[in-house]
């Protein structure tokens, strides 16, 4: 028996690249013209029409959809009509919660025409069957949908997604990039400051100062805006895009049925190079990965702090940081700086003067550029004379080190279970337990870190002659070098290694000696005839 408000229906149409190759007959013109000459037939009084166009099945919160449920809950619909059970959604279990949970309570009628499916008639067998068929060909076309995106990705070309800024589709192929012509140049003008050792903060004041757009204010996104973040800015000189690569893949749905995106393993990333023109050259974006890699923090002095992040202690790998009060400029190992004591790990003090380290660091750069100038014409002949300057003790002493580091992450490991133990028996408190295993964990990340570098440049084949040419070059532009710049370290150096200060008397005089042992970018750490 059909009551009076079930005479005030509704009609709810949906469309969405789900639909496949039905997307012509199932367009929301001819899903009206059909369920409105229903409803006249059956004597159904339509009172308001809902449409989610371009909206997934797969999802429930689509706005038609939620403003229907509202007007269902105010009681002021009867009945809904839809093409067939695929229009109502792809998801099964919500399909299922909408037509047997929520229409029921809410004693709305529903209508799937082409289905043959009509709650007024009673309970429809076969809707269950059509409800999971509906949601496995959803899924199929999302599977379809991921293999040609992914089959873009490997090619280079683009498919969907914003625009990076600075770059804008091609108009005679929309799958690929060119620089925007208006923007171009300040991108290019934000690495050469970054190059050149400007921080983040200062390429902010650059680009506010000269009132150029955000991305967003760029895209339409926002309204007018030129107050830059450091965030948007380190994202720009950290995107490839700008030395001419494709990445792709960088994140996926949860499933078929959820929109939310998680970020993938980037070794699941698909990279593909020299897809479109750069913006700028891949040795200054290299430069820049180095710079704007280390920590940025407040400088209270006009000290200019060049070595900043290159510096580890031989002792215990740790970081050294400057220390500029009370006596000339030096640096201090950051773990004998900070600890105390219930840390675990421990170092001597110990610290390097800038003006000494500045002096060995100089010296080496102008003896390595002044050989790169000799044999200026002969490559193989300068990477010949390198590696036999390299002496059999230098690599041995490498060895040692890698020995000695394998010996304590091995000690480490025993360590940490044997705490993990007495934490589960109680012997030890969580209060007590979680800050030992935390320092213990941090060592042992460091010291596999440091066997990842010596094992890499024990391996390391001077004689190749693509990264050695591109240094070597690098080499012959500094032959007249009279200063250290941060800029020139980061392009030049990797890091530098200062050890302890030996102190020792000498005819009755204090003579102090220091190791700093200077790891150059692809030739490794130069032995002291260089």
């Amino acid at each position: 028996m059909i009551n009076q408000q079930q005479k005030l229906g509704a009609i709810y149409l949906r469309l969405s690249r789900d639909d496949g190759g039905d997307s012509e007959s199932n367009s929301i013109t001819n899903q009206r013209e059909m369920l409105l000459r229903y409803a006249s037939d059956k004597g159904i009084i339509v009172i308001n029409e809902y449409i989610d166009d371009g909206v997934s099945g797969t999802t429930f919160d689509r706005c038609g959809f939620n403003r229907m449920v509202s007007d269902i809950e105010c009681g002021k619909i009867g009945t809904v009509i839809c093409k067939d059970l695929s229009r109502l959604g792809r998801n099964n279990a919500l399909v299922a919660y909408y037509t047997e949970i929520f229409f029921v309570e809410k004693r709305v009628r529903f209508i799937c025409v082409n289905d043959g499916i009509d709650s007024a008639q009673g309970d429809n067998d076969i809707m269950p069957f059509k409800s999971i068929i509906n949601e496995y060909y959803a899924k199929d076309i999302s599977k379809k949908i991921r293999s040609v995106k992914t089959l873009h990705a490997h090619k280079g070309r683009r498919a969907g997604g914003k625009t990076p800024f600075g770059y804008i589709l091609n108009p005679d192929d929309k799958h690929y990039l060119i620089p925007d012509t208006r923007i171009a140049p300040v991108i290019k003008e934000m690495f050469s400051m970054a190059a050149n050792g400007k921080t983040v903060g200062d390429i902010r004041k650059y680009l506010v100062a000269n009132n150029i757009p955000t991305p967003s204010t760029y895209r339409g996104d926002k309204a007018e805006n030129c107050d830059w973040n450091k965030t948007s800015i380190t994202k720009i000189l950290k995107n490839c895009v700008y030395i001419g690569h494709t990445v792709a893949q960088k994140h996926a749905t949860v499933s078929f049925k959820s929109k939310k995106r998680i970020i993938r393993p980037e070794s699941d990333w698909v990279e593909v190079k020299n897809t479109h023109e750069a913006i700028t050259d891949e040795q200054t974006f290299n430069k820049v990965q180095k710079l704007i890699g280390v920590k940025q923090r407040a400088n209270k002095s006009d000290f200019d702090n060049i070595f900043k992040g290159l510096l580890r202690c031989e002792t215990c790998g740790a970081s050294m940081s400057l220390r500029n009060s009370n006596r000339p400029p030096h640096y201090l190992c950051n773990t004998s700086r900070n600890q105390h004591e219930t840390s675990v790990r421990k170092c001597t003090t110990h610290h390097v003067r800038f003006a000494a380290l500045n002096e060995v660091v100089l010296r080496k750069v102008k003896k390595l550029a002044a050989l790169a100038k000799v044999h200026e014409s002969d490559l193989t002949e300068f990477l010949r004379t390198i590696r036999d300057s390299h002496s059999e003790s230098d690599v041995k002493r490498e060895q040692q080190e890698l020995e000695r580091l394998n010996t304590r992450i091995t000690e480490l490991d025993a360590i940490i279970k044997k705490l993990l133990e007495q934490n589960a028996l109680g012997v030890i408190s969580n209060e007590r337990f979680v800050p030992l295993v935390t320092e213990y964990d941090s060592e042992q990340k460091a010291l596999l870190a440091r066997v990842g570098e010596i094992q890499s440049k024990l391996k390391r084949n001077l004689a190749n002659t693509g990264e050695a040419a591109d240094f070597f070059g690098l080499l012959t532009k500094y032959t007249d070098i009279q200063e250290l710049t941060m800029p020139l370290l980061h392009e030049l150096i990797d890091k530098i290694v200062v050890h302890e200060r030996v102190v020792q008397r000498i005819e009755g005089k204090e003579a102090v000696e220091q190791e700093i042992d200077v790891h150059f970018k692809f030739l490794g750490l130069t032995p002291e005839s260089i």
